[in-house]
Formats: C-alpha cells, sequence, structure tokens
C-alpha cells in the first residue's frame, strides 16, 4: 500500500486551519452586528419611555451650547461705564446689578447681639397682593410666532457669544402656555430660590389639621455662617409663628427660617415627593453629574433646573388663582422681597416682578425665577455661573431685557 504524501497531508492541515479561522472571523463580525442592532433598539425602546414620561418636553425650543465668549451686549440701549477690579478692567451697561444675598442693611450688622427686647411673636402684617385684569393681545397669533422664534435667536447668539459661564433660561407665558428653554435641563444649583417649592408645600400644610399659620417655634439660637434677619435681630428663646418664617425665608433667603420651617415640615425628605409632583427633571435630592461653568467635573445633590424652577413657580400661580386664601402669603412674600431681582430693571417701574433669588458663592452660583405681571403672566428663569459679578449682572440684564422686548412688543 502506498503511504500517504507527508507534504499533501501538512498543506492539508493548514488549509482547515485557515477555514476554521475565517469561520470564527465570521461569527464574531456577525455577533458584533447583533449587539449593534440591539443597543439601537434599546435607545429606540428608552427614547419612546422618555416621551411617555416627559410629552411636554419633545419637540420644544431647546439649545445646547458649548463654547462661550463674552462679550457686552444689551437688548436694549444703555449708557455705558467703566468700573475697575484687581483682577480686570471690564465695561458694564447700566446700572451695575447688586447680586442677591442674605439680608443684612447696615443698621442690624452693626449689631452682633439681637435689637428686639420681646420674645413674643411678631405679627405678619403684609399687604395682599393681587394680579390686575390681562391687557389684550394686538398682534396676530402668526406674528407673536415670528417675535418668539426671534427671541430665541437673539438669546441663543448671545449665550454663545459668551465664554467661562455657564447659562441657563427658562420661559413660561401663564396666558398660553408659551415656553422657550435655552440649556433649561441643565443641572443648576438653586441655593436659596429652592424655599419657593418649600414653602409652597408649607403653604399647603398649613391649610390642614397637619399645620398651623400662627403655630409658634421657639428659636435657640442658631448661628448662620452667611447671616440672617433673625441671627441679627433675635436673641435666644424668640418666639416666631410659622407664617413669619415662611415669610422671612421668602422674602429674606433667611436661611435659620428655613432650616426651622424645614425642621417642622419632618425634613426635607418628608417634602420631597410633594415636590417632585409638580416637576422632577432633576430631583434635588439626587447626586448628578455635570461640568461646570470651569470646565470642571462637578457632582453632589441640591441641584435642580431652570425647567423645574420655572415649573414650581408656574405651579404656584394656577395654585394661587384657583385657591387664594392657601397661597396669598407666598405670593405676597414674593411680591414684597427684601431682596432686589437682576429681572426686574428690565421692565420698568410699572411692572410688578415677583421674585425669588439664589446665590451659593462658593460654586459662583445665581439665580432668580421672577412671576411678572406683565400685560400677560409670565415666569422667567435666568441661572448664571461666573467668578465676575459684573459679567453675572449684565447677563441677567441682556437676557430679561429681550423678553421685556418680546412681551411689551405683543401689546
Amino acid at each position: 500500500m502506498k503511504r500517504p504524501d507527508p507534504t499533501f497531508l501538512h498543506k492539508a492541515e493548514n488549509i482547515r486551519g485557515k477555514r476554521r479561522f475565517v469561520t470564527l472571523i465570521l461569527v464574531l463580525i456577525l455577533s458584533a452586528l447583533v449587539l449593534v442592532v440591539s443597543f439601537v433598539m434599546a435607545v429606540a425602546s428608552r427614547q419612546r419611555e422618555y416621551e411617555e414620561l416627559y410629552p411636554d418636553l419633545v419637540g420644544r425650543a431647546t439649545d445646547t451650547t458649548t463654547t462661550y465668549e463674552y462679550v457686552q451686549t444689551s437688548a436694549t440701549e444703555a449708557t455705558t461705564t467703566e468700573s475697575e477690579t484687581s483682577e480686570t478692567t471690564s465695561e458694564s451697561t447700566g446700572e451695575t446689578y447688586p447680586m442677591p444675598s442674605t439680608h443684612s442693611t447696615e443698621s442690624e450688622t452693626e449689631s452682633t447681639s439681637a435689637t428686639t427686647t420681646s420674645l413674643e411673636p411678631d405679627e405678619l402684617t403684609e399687604e395682599d397682593y393681587h394680579f390686575p385684569t390681562q391687557r389684550s393681545q394686538v398682534v396676530s397669533h402668526q406674528k407673536r410666532a415670528v417675535m418668539l422664534d426671534n427671541m430665541k435667536n437673539q438669546i441663543e447668539q448671545y449665550t454663545k457669544s459668551l465664554k467661562n459661564v455657564r447659562v441657563g433660561f427658562q420661559y413660561i407665558s401663564l396666558k398660553n402656555n408659551e415656553q422657550l428653554g435655552i440649556r433649561e435641563l441643565d443641572p443648576i444649583v438653586p441655593a436659596g430660590a429652592f424655599a419657593l417649592p418649600i414653602n409652597t408645600i408649607a403653604a399647603e400644610r398649613m391649610m390642614t389639621s397637619a399645620m398651623s399659620p400662627s403655630e409658634v417655634i421657639t428659636y435657640q439660637g442658631h448661628s448662620a455662617v452667611n447671616g440672617s434677619y433673625i441671627t441679627s435681630n433675635y436673641s435666644s428663646g424668640k418666639q416666631i409663628t410659622l407664617s413669619y418664617l415662611a415669610y422671612l425665608s421668602l422674602s429674606y433667603n433667611d436661611s435659620v427660617a428655613q432650616e426651622m420651617l424645614l425642621e417642622r415640615l419632618g425634613g426635607l425628605d418628608q417634602i420631597m415627593p410633594d415636590i417632585n409632583k409638580i416637576s422632577s427633571f432633576q430631583p434635588y435630592d439626587s447626586e448628578v453629574y455635570y461640568v461646570d461653568y470651569n470646565r470642571k467635573d462637578t457632582r453632589g445633590k441640591g441641584r435642580s433646573t431652570c425647567y423645574d424652577m420655572a415649573r414650581y413657580m408656574e405651579y404656584l400661580y394656577h395654585s394661587y388663582v384657583k385657591n387664594p386664601s392657601c397661597y396669598q402669603n407666598v405670593i405676597n412674600s414674593l411680591a414684597y422681597s427684601n431682596t432686589p431681582s437682576p429681572i426686574a430693571g428690565s421692565f420698568g417701574d410699572d411692572v410688578k416682578v415677583l421674585h425669588i433669588a439664589g446665590r451659593n458663592t462658593t460654586m459662583n452660583a445665581y439665580t432668580d425665577i421672577a412671576l411678572i405681571d406683565a400685560p400677560e403672566p409670565i415666569v422667567v428663569c435666568i441661572y448664571v455661573e461666573s467668578s465676575n459679578t459684573t459679567t453675572t449682572a449684565t447677563i441677567f440684564s441682556t437676557i430679561s431685557g429681550y423678553v421685556a422686548e418680546y412681551i411689551n412688543g405683543c401689546y
């Protein structure tokens, strides 16, 4: 019998090995294709879930900007002045807005001891604020749509021209639910402005048997890092009603008042479910990761969005219209706030701006949420992160100026 050629057997083995290798490669390629298709289908499924959970966010006028360059512009003409700091020399258009802070006045900060001798509760004597009759729109709906798109383009172009800042914006018409957002879903640091939803829920609790506006809490001599009306004016043992704590929390951005009110409510955890029912794109008590104005990776709790904050003000307004007695004190405190608003100046002295401001100087974060009693009631939320307060004031003034120009143009 003739023996097989060893060379032929070796070649056959090589051919068999190459075929196995090719088969393995084909299997891997097919597996990769299956994984890619599965991933695309999963993303599409999540997108459908998103549309079902947040239908009012789909297709809305939003923008995500990635580059900024600071320029001095304004929606309306203003005189230009020069101001120098130790770091840089810059121009500011119009009057420089004093950024919101915790309450302090010269007469109060001069005295470190309490100036109030009586420990009895102070009486809340705010005047009730009522919204006047709305005016009739003079432009057509088609013209208004064009004007809204123009405002969107103005704000987009302006924010894209800035650098070393982070800006968020949300506008809502309370008359027709017209909306416009620019980076309104980005995480923000609302700081003291989050007293808005807290006090809204507190007002609802005070209308039930669970709490009473006249209920008294005794001040135990807390210390406030940034100062407060309470620590500047009251001594330990001072009695304060819940309604007065709410007033100080909203009107003075008093952190001690808010702490005492939250304690009576059972803590933040006890009211977050109610707050989240109003709006919770970014839950305040959930940790979030994002990039701040310095392009630094940042994470933490105590964050919200311009979208959520504007929704809290929208909810307050519509709830007040339905039940004024429940929310009147909250409306009053916002209407007669003792902290300045960087938005109010754009609308003139004849337009009432109900607002709450917040700031975190450590993170250079500034927020203002305004319910503007213009020819039609609107909500405007503006958020700015910047290490330059002059730049911050200019951004607030410019963006709110575009909104004022738009609303006034409709009437």
